[in-house]
């Protein structure tokens, strides 16, 4: 279990060292404020807000156990509660070659309104106020 959590740390650092840098970037980047939270035994989440776009980006963590750590990126519209999905990748290892750059913009998303109950889950967890925990900046 350490293991696990020592890696997902590990995991979190690099991906967001490696991510863009653009304020509109859909991806979490190493310029945003971030609040890491534990969903469940295997499931994480990293957790930026652009308040200057009412955006919020959120990036999910499912450890796979050997076959490695799934990586999906979403953006919230709190202002209509709808929900993108900006990203998904599998890791696989330490290499920064596993969350190359996606330069990929919000402008470029298509939101739609949840009706999955997982994703209702995140719109309501952002935009509920359940995720108000203290803000942290990335250090390279």
């Amino acid at each position: 279990m350490v293991k696990n959590i020592v890696f997902a740390a590990a995991l979190v650092s690099t991906s967001i060292a490696f991510a863009g840098n653009s304020q509109n970037a859909a991806v979490i980047s190493d310029k945003d404020e971030i609040m890491t939270v534990v969903v469940a035994e295997n499931t994480w989440a990293v957790v930026a807000a652009n308040s200057s776009k009412g955006f919020t980006k959120l990036r999910e963590f499912h450890d796979m156990g050997d076959a490695g750590v799934q990586q999906i990126d979403y953006v919230v519209n709190c202002s209509n509660r709808k929900l993108s999905m900006a990203d998904f990748k599998v890791l696989t290892g330490m290499s920064a070659k596993n969350t190359q750059d996606n330069d990929r913009s919000i402008a470029e998303l298509s939101f739609y309104k949840p009706v999955i109950q997982h994703d209702i889950n995140i719109v309501d967890n952002v935009c509920g106020g359940k995720l108000a925990m203290g803000k942290a900046s990335s250090v390279n």
